[in-house]
């Protein structure tokens, strides 16, 4: 191959823009909808059809189910906000101050709403707040037009939910039940892929974050296609409890994997032939059969087959656990407890991929039969204070510029509360709103400019519908190519939507320069001001964060230690929480990460401090023993149960739980035992637990101290 033409794959590949057919699909299908749906609103002659091809380009999805789901919501939510504009407007349409205090309140409330649900639901809440907003104060401006601004608002978007939908349940749909099962076979096998490599010797620490973080957004996109199966055919559905579980039980192998990952390094380097010889097979024999599985693409269809495969391989880790433990007083007890501690924790790998196919059985059917129904779980509660606060701040945003528009009488002012409130929207339930929300508002602000220079230079030339919607064609189809790459979505649908609006597409076509830099003045210094109320006010999920730490720190892992709940049970609750703070993780930030890697490694450590617990009651377990772990077990829960919030003085706290730690480990170590006793063995598996919870005081050291964070 010629030097050009290696390099034009490689610069194909490198173009920051999902040029792939599915995305020009999806970019084709948005702007027929769009187009559609501003023809039907001129043919019926509405006030404002630029909003119908606004809300078919903001209703854009990948999937059906996701259009259909959103166009649902955003009807329910377009609905109660014009009804409630109305109210508004019948009682205090000739009060400014209550009129501006009610809105502001709905807009709270809304708020409030929506930061506390997921998905397209809060979207219904975000779209009710925004509809009262538009037809509250339009309508107040002129009372007696106001149901008449209810009525068109709500038909144009009407239309765009329609032509949306329609454009992608018919033109090439993807159903989120056939991507949903694909992402649950690709993470399925995607997470066979990470445990071998923990496994293998040749994987850098580099590689293995590299595929750690690729997981993480896996599980978390798989969450999110969950949420809308519901809205698709029968034979589409999904069991949305057990696909909860299957969220969870990807969680719990990644928990498992990567203590494994470095466990089993750290051995390799301690020169225990004699373990190491015994253990090396064992684990090739694990590799080999998370290699099949991850090689089988159709794992789904299948599934008791990849099963026996798992249950092969726990069945050879089953073996070499046996062995190892016979091993106990032969050779020193600290690689004999490493080796031991790596078998133990393949087994929960494996175990935990075996639930994720167990589940899959209850969870996803093709073929209409109804998916076998599993126990509900408890959800972690959504947080009430980040979502008060939310609310609080939309509605401060609101009344700032309100305020401002009375107090100047600036004739603008609607636009610049339009622009405040579209901003609101974009950044919600947003840990780093400046993120999302600066290059947004530069695309909008470019979109501006693009549809100012083609309302005076280019749609003079067109005559007829069918040049402008050639034109718009033209345009929408790259915004749509941008939209549809993950990471650009906001900035293409911000274009889009704002090319469209401001293009001058209205019933009467009236350019007026001046008025056009007005209202785009407006909006933008609207959506400036939001974003630096946003800056100013900070809201984000470091409540929660905090929240979730100390319940796993000052209550959970005590619990696990004293034995007081079952340890599973609390893995399952630590597993929970952080599947609640997933979405809003962002895996590039080193607090995020070691948030979670260190959520997971209590709920490593809460199955280990369970097999401590069964290793006290076991009646071969030396007295000396016993007694050295039931009284270190009780010093680790009293220093975590008692943390102080002085960082130093936690600090403290943490090395006291250390050196309880080192003690049972030094009293096991100094123990004279028989080989080949079950005493023996029990005192193995007792130190292999140790080991892994010593070294969660050198791994997870920033999250047990919660030193990556400002106080």
């Amino acid at each position: 191959m010629s030097a050009a033409g290696a390099l034009r794959p490689s610069l194909w590949r490198s173009f920051p823009v999902d040029l792939g057919w599915r995305n020009f699909v999806f970019a084709l299908r948005t702007a027929l909808a769009g187009i559609s749906a501003l023809a039907i609103a001129y043919w019926l002659d509405l006030q404002d059809p630029q909003w119908a091809i606004v809300t078919s380009i903001l209703l854009v999805q990948p999937t059906a189910g996701g259009a259909i789901a959103k166009g649902v919501y955003r009807s329910i939510g377009t609905l109660a906000g014009a009804l409630f504009g109305l109210l508004v407007v019948a009682l205090y349409s000739q009060a400014g101050p209550p009129l501006v205090g009610a809105i502001a309140l709905w807009i709270g409330v809304c708020f409030y709403a929506a930061a506390r649900l997921r998905n397209f639901t809060a979207y219904g809440f975000m779209l009710a707040a925004y509809t009262a907003l538009l037809v509250g104060f339009e309508g107040a401006v002129n009372p007696t037009s106001a149901w008449l601004i209810a009525v068109d608002r709500t038909s144009e978007i009407a239309i765009g939910i329609a032509t949306a939908t329609a454009a992608s349940v018919l033109i090439l749909p993807r159903y989120a039940g056939d991507v949903l099962r694909a992402s649950l076979a690709t993470t399925f096998t995607g997470l066979a892929t990470y445990a071998a490599a923990a496994l293998r010797p040749s994987t850098t620490i580099e590689d293995f974050i590299s595929l750690r973080r690729r997981m993480v957004e896996d599980v978390v996109k798989f969450d999110a296609l969950r949420s809308y199966t519901m809205f698709e055919a029968r034979d589409m559905r999904a069991d949305d409890i057990a696909l909860r579980l299957v969220v969870r039980d990807f969680l719990a192998v990644l928990a498992v994997v990567r203590g494994l990952h470095f466990r089993l390094d750290d051995f390799r380097h301690q020169g225990a032939d004699v373990v190491l010889a015994r253990l090396q097979p064992t684990i090739e024999i694990v590799v080999a059969a998370l290699e099949r599985v991850a090689a089988d693409k159709s794992a789904l269809e299948h599934t008791h087959q990849i099963r026996a495969e798992l249950n092969g391989a726990r069945a050879a880790l089953d073996e070499a656990a046996a062995d190892l433990e016979a091993m106990a007083g032969t050779v020193p007890l600290e690689p004999l407890a490493n080796a031991l501690l790596v078998v133990s924790r393949a087994h929960d790998m494996l175990r935990g991929l075996s639930l994720v196919m167990v589940t899959e059985a209850a969870s996803v059917t093709s073929d209409g039969r109804r998916p076998r129904r599993l126990r509900p779980h408890e959800q972690a509660p959504p947080d009430r204070r980040e979502a008060f606060l939310q609310g609080l701040r939309a509605s401060l945003s609101l009344l700032l510029i309100t305020g401002f528009w009375a107090l100047t009488g600036w004739p603008q002012g609607f636009s610049a509360v339009s622009g405040l409130a579209v901003i609101l929207f974009v950044v919600v339930n947003q840990d780093d709103a400046g993120r999302i929300g600066w290059p947004y508002l530069a695309a909008v602000g470019t979109a501006f400019v693009c549809a100012y220079l083609a309302m005076a230079y280019v749609l003079p030339l067109f005559e007829g519908f069918e040049a402008l919607g050639l034109f718009l064609l033209a345009v929408l189809v790259p915004a749509g190519l941008v939209a549809g790459t993950p990471r650009f979505t906001m900035i293409g649908l911000g274009f889009g939507a704002f090319f469209a609006a401001e293009l001058g597409t209205g019933n009467v076509f009236a350019p007026n320069a001046l008025s056009y830099v007005n209202n785009t003045f407006a909006m933008l210094s609207g959506m400036t001001v939001c974003m630096l109320v946003i800056w100013l006010v900070p809201v984000n999920s470091s409540g929660a964060r905090q929240r979730a730490w100390n319940r796993m720190m000052r209550e959970l892992l005590p619990q696990a230690a004293r034995g007081e709940r079952q340890e599973r049970g609390i893995a399952s609750e630590v597993l929970r929480m952080l599947q609640t703070l997933l979405p809003r993780l962002a895996l590039g930030k080193d607090g995020d990460e070691i948030l979670l890697r260190g959520s997971l490694g209590v709920a490593s450590t809460s199955l280990e401090l369970g097999r401590l617990h069964a290793g006290i009651t076991d009646p071969h377990m030396p007295l000396a023993g016993s007694q050295a772990i039931a009284a270190g077990l009780e010093q680790f829960a009293g220093a975590f149960a008692t943390l102080p919030e002085e960082p130093a003085q936690r600090e403290a706290s943490i090395t006291r739980a250390q050196e309880a730690v080192e003690r049972m480990r030094d009293t096991l170590e100094a123990l004279v035992i028989t080989p080949g006793t079950s005493s023996a063995r029990t005192v193995v598996r007792a130190a292999a637990s140790l080991r892994f919870i010593a070294d969660r005081f050198g791994i997870d050291r920033p999250f047990l101290t919660r030193s990556f964070v400002e106080e």
